[in-house]
């Protein structure tokens, strides 16, 4: 019914509106300062990006072998 890409798409706006509205109800819930030290803010920014090359680096081993 639909092509990859139409479904993929499909599928990842609704669950963002979901998270976006998650976060939205827990914020409000929860109005008390949230602190966050330097390192909270280090692994958020860098963690993805260091996922991403692990995940690519590991692929790339998989299809040399």
């Amino acid at each position: 019914m639909f092509d990859k890409k139409g479904l993929k798409i499909n599928l990842i706006w609704p669950i963002s509106f979901f998270l976006s509205f998650l976060f939205k109800y827990i914020g409000g819930k929860y109005s008390d300062p949230f602190l966050i030290n330097n390192w909270v803010v280090f692994s958020l920014v860098f963690g993805p990006a260091f996922i991403v090359i692990i995940m690519i680096g590991l692929s790339k081993l998989m299809k040399s072998n």
